[in-house]
Order: C-alpha cells, then structure tokens, then sequence
C-alpha cells in the first residue's frame, strides 16, 4: 500500500544500494497505514511524532534513529512543529548481502543513544553536500549503523542473562549518574570487588563504567536543552558535570556540534 503524501521534499538521492530522501512533514497530519516495498531507516532530525506499527505504538524525537523492516505496516501522527526527517531505503541486494553477517535488522526497532546521534549528523551533512564521494561515504555510515544496532541489540540479550549484582550495579549508576561516582563505591552498592565489576561490566556493556555514566549525562542533558530554558551552567550542574566548560568540550566531542547549537536545533518548539 502506498503512503499518503502528507510532507514537502526537502531533497533526494538515488545511488546504487539507497534511496535518500530529506521531507519536512505537515503538522497535524494522521497518515493512513501503509507500508514499504523495502527496508527503510528513518533518521529524526527535527521535531516530533508518534508512530503506531503493529499492535506497538513508538514516540518519535529528535535524532531517534527508526528501522522499518520490508512490507512492515504502519502510521504516524504528526503532532510537533517542524518535523523533519532523514529517510533512506536499502537496496534487497544490498540488504542480503549484509546479511551474510551476524546482524540483527529483521525486526522493526528504535534508538536514541550517542553513538548513532553521531552518525545521524555526519549521514546529513553527506546529504546536504553531496558530491562524487558520498555515495562511498553514506554506505559507510550505513554500515556503521546496522553495526551499532546489531551490537546493541546483542548487549540488550546479554544483560538479561546478567548476574543480580550486575543489574544492581547499573541501577544505582543511573540513579546516581550526576553525582560523584568511583567505581569503589558502585561496588560497594553490589556486594562486588571493584576489579571484579570493572572487567564484567566493560565486557557485558562493551564500554568503560566511565563511558556509560559519561553517556547518561548527556543524555540527561540532551533532554534538558530540548525542553527547559535552564542555562548551560545549570544544566551542566545538573547533568553531574563539575562545570560548564568540561560539560561543553564532552558534548561537542560525543554530540558533534555545541549545546547551545543543539539547543537551537532541537528546543520545543
């Protein structure tokens, strides 16, 4: 079934193994339930939507990063101002040939996290300034994309099948993530040797106890940029950083571009 024209395009493209297409999306617009013939990535660069595929319904925000699997039926409702998103269909060839890999793109899924915020900016400055190389350079970050996901996806797995202190662990490091943290005292939360929790934790979460709360923080922050009026110094406060200047130089170096720069491009509008 076809979907129901309900945006303005921005900008298309068309190479060997994608279709990329930038829409601005018409605020207050329900759309019909369609599908597509091909599996489809949309990007979330601007504003906000709701989306009901199945019998699940997602909330879609700024730099959420959607995989629609081939002939998945859905809709969505377009209730923020400003809605612009970043579509890219995957060639079948294309797809299987991945595919031959131990990836995980088979079920529809959503994301919001760093690593793929990253490549949502560097996919859209690719688009916005398309040349001879791009083509090259956006099946890379295609590629790197389906990598993160699948990885993800694993590390969700695995922590199911983590021990109790682990999970201990983490809840205390996301209740406790703008505080002063050491690696002895989350260990002492869990009953664990500090060594012990360092090794397990870095090989189940594939990062560094360090990383992680760095990521909750500006994670912490991204949501307060998009919908308080709260200063940097505030937010960086209240985001566990000792002050805003630390703050600034982690958020540009994870997020690629200042806060204040994601503020203006992503504040509520």
């Amino acid at each position: 079934m076809r979907e129901s024209v309900d945006y303005k395009v921005l900008g298309r493209y068309k190479t060997e193994n994608f279709q990329l297409q930038k829409n601005a999306y018409i605020q207050g617009v329900q759309s019909r339930t369609h599908s597509h013939h091909n599996s489809r990535f949309v990007f979330v660069l601007r504003g906000r939507f709701s989306e009901v595929y199945g019998q699940k319904k997602r909330e879609c925000v700024p730099l959420t990063t959607i995989f629609r699997p081939a002939g998945e039926k859905h809709s969505e409702s377009y209730y923020g101002k400003g809605i612009v998103c970043l579509r890219v269909d995957l060639a079948p060839n294309w797809l299987k040939r991945v595919c031959r890999y131990p990836i995980e793109v088979s079920h529809s899924a959503d994301f919001h996290n760093d690593e793929l915020i990253a490549i949502i900016h560097k996919l859209n400055a690719e688009f916005d300034k398309f040349d001879d190389l791009s083509e090259l350079a956006i099946e890379a970050l295609m590629l790197e994309t389906i990598v993160s996901i699948s990885r993800r996806k694993k590390i969700s797995a695995s922590n199911n099948k983590s021990p109790r202190w682990l999970t201990h662990a983490k809840d205390y490091i996301h209740a406790e993530f703008d505080s002063n943290l050491t690696i002895s005292g989350i260990a002492a939360s869990a009953g664990i040797h500090p060594a012990h929790l360092a090794r397990v934790f870095r090989y189940t979460h594939k990062c560094t106890i360090a990383e992680y709360i760095r990521r909750l923080r500006i994670e912490f922050a991204c949501a307060a940029l998009r919908s308080s009026n709260e200063s940097l110094a505030e937010i960086a406060l209240n985001s566990g950083f000792s002050d805003q200047s630390r703050f600034s130089k982690t958020f540009k170096r994870l997020m690629n571009q200042t806060p204040a720069e994601y503020r203006v491009a992503n504040l509520s509008r």
